[in-house]
């Protein structure tokens, strides 16, 4: 009863001012629909809705204790740890040279390195509304500009990371993990472009922060032998949590920018909510495309604007997770 008052108290605390960083204390008292969205999530990731309070079971331990050696090697598993794309590089090296023209980059797609199909339905979707359709890809480089391409280039070199590999864990989770990245990439990026801070940075941590979910499910594959399943709280949280610890080893094996791996860093806390503002954003933009999965998939309504009962962070970002997805779904 004393959780749930604290609970209906804290559903109409001030909101934090846009620059200033939710204390972990503050926010622990607002927290509960917070996990209830993580939780529901994994479960559409590892396909177990209604985790029990049980001891782990032997392809539990089995695949924390392989969980555990990833995070202490070197990442070198090429199976278990997918590999930054050779392409993206390049492509950044070219977007970030001043004298490179619409032209140019319109001559680089046309090379196939980035799907030219992709680039005129993009140009042409919702997201860019406008009066009259793009009809020629110089057109459609235009319309979307480097912000646009350089997110493109992203989703296309990271998306088949989701889907190129085969395995019952899997194949369940990475449509569904995918998803979630490009929501995440979307609302973060639009959290930073409201904060006057560089896009394609917010962008990039949101498409790769849940890596360590897709390494983790690579792991389960591994050890799955039809008889047992993930079913215990204590697993999730365990597996969860070197989830988050991978992941920012794969962006220094990467090497991706410094900007990008801090931010990551501050999801790797297994106290909550992350300490510093850019991260916090992170939290929250995980939060919300996990929420939207989730009404994706027929798990969860999303709410009217001041019926969302969640901790102040997510009820500060949820009109603009409500915004961008409208644009991004069409």
């Amino acid at each position: 009863m004393l959780k749930r008052l604290l609970a209906f108290f804290s559903r109409h605390s001030p909101l934090p001012a846009s620059g200033e960083p939710v204390h972990a204390a503050r926010h622990s008292l607002q927290a509960d629909e917070d996990e209830r969205i993580q939780e529901a999530f994994l479960g559409l990731v590892l396909g177990v809705h209604s985790p029990q309070d049980i001891t782990l079971n032997p392809f539990e331990q089995q695949a924390l204790k392989r969980m555990r050696s990833l995070v202490d090697s070197k990442l070198d598993d090429a199976q278990l740890v997918p590999r930054l794309p050779s392409v993206l590089p390049r492509l950044m090296s070219c977007f970030r040279d001043p004298d490179t023209t619409s032209k140019d980059l319109a001559e680089l797609i046309g090379r196939d390195l980035i799907s030219v199909t992709e680039v005129m339905r993009l140009a042409n979707s919702p997201y860019y509304r406008r009066s009259a359709t793009a009809k020629s890809l110089e057109q459609a480089v235009v319309v979307l500009g480097e912000r646009g391409l350089r997110q493109l280039a992203a989703n296309l070199l990271i998306k088949p990371l989701f889907t190129g590999h085969k395995g019952h864990f899997s194949n369940l989770a990475g449509p569904v993990l995918w998803s979630q990245a490009e929501k995440t990439a979307v609302i973060h990026a639009a959290m930073a472009r409201q904060s006057g801070e560089d896009e394609f940075m917010a962008y990039l941590a949101g498409l790769v922060a849940n890596l360590g979910l897709l390494v983790g499910c690579r792991v389960l594959d591994l050890a799955f032998d039809g008889q047992h399943i993930p079913a215990s709280c204590d697993f999730r949280q365990r597996w969860q949590q070197l989830a988050k610890v991978l992941v920012v080893g794969v962006a220094r094996a990467w090497a991706l920018p410094g900007e990008v791996q801090m931010m990551l860093e501050g999801l790797a806390t297994d106290n909550g909510l992350p300490d510093k503002l850019a991260s916090q954003r992170l939290y929250a933009a995980e939060r919300l495309s996990e929420l939207h999965c989730l009404q994706h998939y027929g798990r969860r309504t999303l709410p009217a604007e001041q019926d969302f009962a969640a901790s102040s962070l997510l009820q500060q970002y949820y009109p603009l997770m409500l915004r961008e997805m409208q644009r991004f779904t069409g």
